[in-house]
């Protein structure tokens, strides 16, 4: 059974900890297997397959997951936040000398700043980086200690790892029928902001758009239809928004998400089949047990068909 549990508002409920520090050509698996030692594991790397189900931060008891944090996406620039929150979470349940992978790490700017943080905010008494890592190893609480590491298996056996992974979630999996009213959502553009109906819709010159709702200065719609530049200035003036955005009725199919419980809690992974406008309700393929009691629906970026195959992510707040 996962748990959550809520995060601390000023420091981390520190425990004993190694911070493993790899990059997209190695992998800790080997090295996992020689020196865990049955010490409750974390990993980071919301891109790793051979430890469950990908796109999600998750935290072993053995080869239990004692807690996991919906994540959405397997590149760890997409949702920073997300991911530090996940470690917050997942450190105040962890026990005893605590191991953390953290995700692969590229070169860039934000992927240096989140390292830092990850190491600031655990504040390991060890860290191991593998040695072939690009990484400037100064500004961390304690000197990273550079160690060699097998090589990760090529992309097209990584790949195939996933889809075993994203298969074995599917076969779990029972249809659910969530409706927008009765959830609020998190990670997409969607119920952010106050719906349109469908008499307004027709006033503002958009009749033929499935769903329409406005937050702030920014006015989104989901249609088929291409609007011309007058229909998108006159639903603006209307609307009093400044900045337009739409998305196809199929932008949500097959895309990854999660339900969650009033406390925060994940408690079912799956995946949206269909979306009937109309009736304003979501098909999702889900591993929770039905009824669910789903308060609120995280989507993902990543959108994977009813075969297990990644069809790709979707662009930041696309849908």
């Amino acid at each position: 059974m996962l748990c959550a549990y809520p995060v601390s508002n000023h420091v981390l409920n520190l425990v004993p900890s190694t911070l493993l520090i790899g990059n997209p050509e190695t992998t800790w698996r080997e090295w996992l297997k020689e020196n865990r030692a049955g010490r409750d594991y974390l990993c980071l790397d919301p891109g790793d397959a051979v430890q469950g189900l990908p796109g999600r931060i998750c935290l072993f008891r053995g080869a239990r997951p004692i807690f996991a944090r919906f994540y959405g996406s397997l590149d760890p620039q997409r949702y920073p936040h997300v991911l530090l929150a996940a470690l917050a979470d997942a450190v105040a349940v962890a026990e005893g000398d605590l191991l953390v992978q953290s995700f692969a790490y590229r070169p860039s700017p934000l992927m240096r700043h989140m390292t830092t943080l990850v190491a600031q905010l655990l504040r390991p008494e060890t860290i191991l980086i593998a040695s072939s890592t690009s990484l400037d190893l100064n500004g961390f609480p304690v000197g990273p200690m550079s160690i060699d590491l097998d090589k990760a298996f090529p992309k097209m056996v990584q790949e195939a790892q996933r889809k075993a992974q994203w298969m074995k979630l599917l076969e779990n999996c029972t249809p659910h029928v969530v409706g927008f009213k009765t959830v609020s959502f998190e990670g997409a553009r969607i119920g952010a902001g106050s719906p349109i109906d469908a008499a307004t819709r027709e006033k503002i010159g958009l009749p033929h758009a499935a769903y329409a709702e406005v937050c702030g200065n920014s006015l989104f719609v989901v249609t088929d239809e291409d609007i011309d530049e007058s229909q998108v200035s006159r639903a603006l003036d209307l609307t009093h928004t400044s900045r337009p955005t739409f998305a196809r009725t199929d932008a949500y199919n097959n895309l990854y998400c999660s339900f969650v419980r009033q406390s925060g809690e994940d408690f079912g992974f799956g995946i949206i089949q269909s979306v009937d406008w109309e009736a304003g309700e979501f098909t999702i393929v889900n591993d929770a047990v039905p009824p669910a009691p789903v308060r609120m629906l995280r989507l993902g970026a990543i959108q994977v068909d009813p075969k297990g195959r990644e069809l790709g992510e979707i662009r930041p707040w696309q849908v």
